[in-house]
């Protein structure tokens, strides 16, 4: 065979190669346009719920829904992030559950569908300016908290949006305050149309959120002995019964409960016996035990329903929030609670029962709330760390689920963990921990930065980053996720803003958009 030969004929299995190629691209398109079809032929026969969750309890309602709705007909859940054109134009019903965060903004899987659908400008021009939705029903379940200004602002936000996209709303705005406890039975909660389905009429209507277990107190330590700060503890919590499973970035519900002292005092000036036995449910307690998840009447109430059982004149006392600080697999649930005081001294209701008054060994009610916004899902990507004070709790979880998985599997990634509390000599939280972390590989690089430390050092977490800009912007350069935990106002604002000037507003915006930047706030 001549050398021209050999040459026509590899150029001949090139072609062939490239046909067979193209054949199996065209075969894949066809099969992507089938599968899309299929899949908008499925959301139009469906109702769609919609959610948008910082902390998760938008999502977890969301999801509920659906399991419930979804015993009567089709449903299809999406975050709202994957809520696109195409869907909006196919539904024809949906149901939008979506939590304000901060000031007023959407949640971060809230913010591409505020930018598309609901921004100032959205109707002047692009794909939004044709979006006709007149033949799209829908309603809007705007979880927040009236203690902020601009209460269940985006839920407001997007009521009004869908209707000037021309859809037509089945209920006005229906508004969930969690300062007022009010995201109790997912029936209470849900609009009018949504209580006459027959998975709700037909069945008992279920609670929105897993029963409240009970956990004793088995230890508790202080973490920052003479700090000028407020006192910071490390709790560690055992479950009584069946050990539940969590994810790091998951939060803890407590069902805080009034001091002995305070309801003791309160039944002797009601000449009331502290030790009534009064059964509930079939499930019986001493009169005080009962009375201190509640709250305690400063008026007239009725003695007797009391006796009988019927609290109903004594709601339980709401809820509190605070971000696991470890994982399943250390079989202890860890919170780290900074003690909060009012101007009176006296202390928060959650952080003061659980650093004060709850006796070690003591029992008492709580939940765990999946928050999937803030699960890490690959432990073998690189990962920015930040944070400040109690939001140690989010960071420590993080580090140890990610030791625990490379102990088992090997092969994570490296951890630049960048922390802030006030003074060197008395704010060093976990310091034998985070040691044997780096001792281990988990942590590469530990950046301790001390607001009340030498003047030629940075104060702040977010002064760390932004004199290290260039480490910071190679760390991310090389696929690094970002991880931030602490207070919003000023931690996580200026965390968000160095982030900003040093990668560009819409690098920023991708990274959030794509959870590869996962905030978990307060």
């Amino acid at each position: 065979m001549t050398e021209n030969q050999r040459i026509a004929l590899a150029l001949g299995c090139i072609l062939l190669w490239l046909l067979w190629v193209v054949d199996l691209y065209l075969q894949y398109r066809r099969t992507l346009r089938s599968a899309d079809r299929l899949q908008l032929s499925q959301v139009e026969d469906s109702v769609l719920i919609a959610y948008a969750s910082q902390s998760g309890t938008a999502a977890t309602l969301a999801r509920q829904s659906a399991d419930h709705l979804g015993a009567s007909q089709p449903v299809t859940l999406l975050p709202l992030s994957q809520v696109s054109s195409d869907t909006l134009r196919t539904v024809r019903k949906a149901l939008f559950v979506v939590a304000t965060y901060g000031e007023g903004e959407p949640p971060d899987n809230g913010q591409r569908f505020a930018r598309k659908f609901l921004g100032h400008s959205s109707g002047a021009s692009g794909e939004v300016a044709t979006l006709d939705l007149s033949h799209l029903s829908y309603s809007v379940v705007a979880l927040g908290d009236s203690t902020y200004e601009r209460f269940c602002a985006f839920g407001q936000r997007l009521f009004d949006g869908m209707a000037a996209l021309g859809a037509r709303a089945l209920n006005p705005l229906h508004k969930v305050d969690r300062a007022q406890g009010d995201t109790g039975a997912l029936a209470s909660v849900m609009p009018a149309w949504f209580r006459a389905s027959p998975a709700m009429t037909h069945d008992r209507a279920p609670p929105a959120k897993q029963p409240v277990i009970w956990w004793r107190l088995a230890e508790r330590g202080l973490l920052n002995t003479g700090s000028p700060g407020a006192p910071l503890f490390e709790l560690t919590l055992r479950a009584v019964s069946d050990w539940p499973r969590w994810r790091a970035g998951d939060v803890f519900e407590l069902q805080p409960r009034q001091p002995r002292a305070v309801v003791a005092d309160w039944l002797a000036r009601h000449q009331l016996d502290a030790n009534e036995w009064v059964v509930v449910g079939g499930r019986g307690q001493t009169l005080q035990a009962w009375l201190r998840e509640r709250r305690l009447p400063g008026g007239r109430f009725s003695r007797e329903k009391l006796l009988c059982g019927d609290f109903s004149e004594f709601p339980l006392l709401p809820m509190r929030e605070y971000s696991v600080a470890s994982c399943s697999a250390e079989k202890a649930l860890k919170l780290i609670v900074r003690q909060q005081a009012d101007s009176h001294g006296n202390l928060g209701l959650g952080s003061g029962w659980l650093t004060e008054f709850c006796e070690v060994g003591e029992l008492f009610g709580g939940r765990l709330r999946e928050n999937s916004h803030c699960h890490t899902p690959d432990h073998s990507r690189s990962l920015l760390m930040v944070g400040a004070g109690s939001g140690l709790a989010g960071l420590r979880a993080q580090l140890a689920e990610r030791a625990a998985e490379a102990s088992v599997q090997g092969g994570a990634g490296p951890v630049w963990l960048v922390y802030g509390e006030r003074r060197a000599e008395s704010d060093r939280p976990l310091a034998r921990e985070v040691e044997t972390w780096q001792q281990l590989g988990i942590i590469s690089r530990c950046d301790r930065v001390f607001s009340r430390g030498a003047s030629d050092q940075p104060g702040y977490v977010q002064d760390v980053l932004a004199a290290h800009a260039q480490d910071l912007c190679r760390f991310l350069a090389r696929g690094a996720d970002i991880y931030v935990c602490g207070n919003r106002d000023g931690m996580g604002q200026g965390v968000d803003r160095v982030l900003r000037q040093q990668l560009g507003d819409r690098e920023v915006t991708s990274l959030l958009e794509n959870g590869r930047y996962r905030r978990d706030l307060y």
